[in-house]
C-alpha cells in the first residue's frame, strides 16, 4: 500500500473537545522523513520478503496540516536499515502511532529503473511495468541538457535543453520542462550507491522520443520520453 496521499490529517481529540496541535512547516500531509540530514519520501509498506536490519538512529517525521483539517506536529521515530538497500537510497521507519514499518526513499534515485531496489514493489501500482499501450512515438531528437531539479519519486526530469527543437517542446503548453523516464530507458553513467541517480544541475546527453497518447480522448500536446540518458 502506497503512503503518498493515503494518510490524512485530523484533529487531536481531548475528551469532548477537538483541539488543533501546533502547525508545522510542511502542510502537504505526505509525512516525509528526515534522517542524518537527508530527506526521504514515503514510498511503500515494507514488503513481506524484506528484512529490517540494524537501527540507524533517530529521525523525524515532518508534520503537516491546515487550519481546516488540523495539524500533526513533527514526530520523532526510529530509523532502520532495509536488507540489501543502501541507507542513502531508502530506509525504514514508522509513522506516528503506526505499528507498520514503511520504506522511505530518497529523491533523485530513479524508481522507474529496474536497478532501483524498490522498482518491483512500486512498478505495478505506479505504472512502470511496461510503456503505456496507447503511446505512439514518431520522432527522435538528441540534445545536451541540464537538470533543473532533483526529481521527486516517480516524477519526470525537469531540464533545459541546448537544442532549440527540444527546448520548444519543453516550454510548449503542457510541456512543463518534463522528460519522462520508463523501465526501458537506457541510463548511462548515473549510478550512485548502485542505483541510477539524477541531481540538480547534472549535465546530460538525452536521446528523446516525441510521443502522443492515442488513447487520450482529448488530443494533447506531444510529450518527451527518454530513450537514453547519459551523464556528461
Amino acid at each position: 500500500m502506497l503512503l503518498h496521499g493515503v494518510v490524512g490529517c485530523s484533529w487531536r481529540d481531548e475528551g469532548a473537545v477537538e483541539v488543533a496541535t501546533e502547525p508545522a512547516g510542511n502542510l502537504d500531509c505526505l509525512y516525509p522523513l528526515v534522517w542524518d540530514d537527508r530527506y526521504y519520501e514515503p514510498a511503500v509498506d515494507v514488503p513481506d520478503s524484506s528484512k529490517l536490519e540494524e537501527h540507524l538512529g533517530p529521525g523525524v517525521i515532518l508534520g503537516c496540516g491546515s487550519p481546516e483539517m488540523g495539524y500533526y506536529p513533527d514526530d520523532g521515530t526510529e530509523v532502520r536499515r532495509v536488507e540489501g538497500i543502501h541507507p542513502s537510497v531508502a530506509v525504514a521507519a514508522q509513522v506516528y502511532d503506526s505499528t507498520q514499518w514503511a520504506v522511505f526513499a530518497a529523491p533523485g534515485y530513479l524508481i522507474e529503473s529496474p536497478r532501483h531496489p524498490l522498482h518491483e514493489a512500486l512498478a505495478e501500482t505506479w505504472g512502470y511495468t511496461r510503456p503505456h499501450p496507447g503511446r505512439r512515438c514518431d520522432e527522435t531528437l538528441r540534445t545536451r541538457a541540464r537538470s533543473l531539479a532533483t526529481p521527486d519519486l516517480g516524477q519526470p526530469l525537469e531540464v533545459v535543453a541546448v537544442d532549440p527543437a527540444v527546448e520548444d517542446l519543453l516550454v510548449a503548453p503542457g510541456g512543463n520542462r518534463s522528460v519522462s523516464i520508463d523501465p526501458e530507458t537506457d541510463l548511462i553513467g548515473l549510478d550512485r550507491n548502485g542505483v541510477p541517480y539524477v541531481g540538480k544541475n547534472d549535465d546530460l546527453m538525452l536521446v528523446l522520443n516525441v510521443c502522443v497518447d492515442e488513447d487520450d480522448p482529448v488530443p494533447s500536446e506531444p510529450f518527451l520520453v527518454a530513450e537514453s540518458v547519459r551523464k556528461l
